[in-house]
């Protein structure tokens, strides 16, 4: 009996080891892993005005995150000029579109963020064109989604898509 406690004492001890001394983090992760899916959403909205300069606004959110790094690059049509950020230049470059980087930010089991683009068309007509927005980490690109397309007629600019975009998937090691 004395040998079994032993070795039990071994086993909870490679446990606490594994999960970096701590019980909860360790509790966490596998109920993360084990119950939970990864959601990724994305909301963008343009408040309604009759100015030329339009207003971005972008919202992005992994839900129930397991991995420590997540990025997201919002891709936008190189037809539009954003006067508030500058070029992601570390992207991936995609023909046509700019590359921009969201601020995520860790809250609890959720990575957030929220970001404004000040929009100026270079052109009076442009055709739909999408909004391409990566999730990323590390390693890999997790999620991507062109959902929302942007055009301008007129000089009116406007914004088509649903009120939010969701996408699941099953937790995996390494993601």
């Amino acid at each position: 009996m004395k040998r079994f406690f032993r070795n039990l004492g071994w086993v909870c001890l490679g446990i606490f080891l594994q999960f970096k001394f701590s019980v909860l983090y360790g509790i966490v992760f596998l109920e993360n892993l084990n119950f939970h899916e990864r959601t990724y959403f994305i909301q963008m909205h343009i408040p309604p005005s009759e100015e030329k300069v339009k207003l971005l606004q972008i919202k992005t959110t992994v839900h129930h995150s397991l991995g420590p790094d997540y990025f997201a690059n919002i891709y936008i049509s190189e037809d539009y000029r954003v006067l508030n950020k500058e070029p992601y230049l570390g992207a991936e470059t995609m023909p046509g579109f700019k590359a921009y980087q969201m601020d995520m930010k860790r809250k609890y089991r959720d990575v957030l963020s929220t970001e404004d683009f000040i929009l100026v068309p270079l052109k009076d007509d442009i055709p739909p064109t999408p909004i391409w927005v990566h999730f990323e980490n590390l390693r890999q690109r997790l999620h991507s989604d062109s959902t929302y397309r942007i055009s301008t007629t007129q000089q009116k600019t406007r914004l088509e898509g649903p009120e939010q975009v969701e996408a699941k998937y099953p937790q995996k090691w390494n993601m």
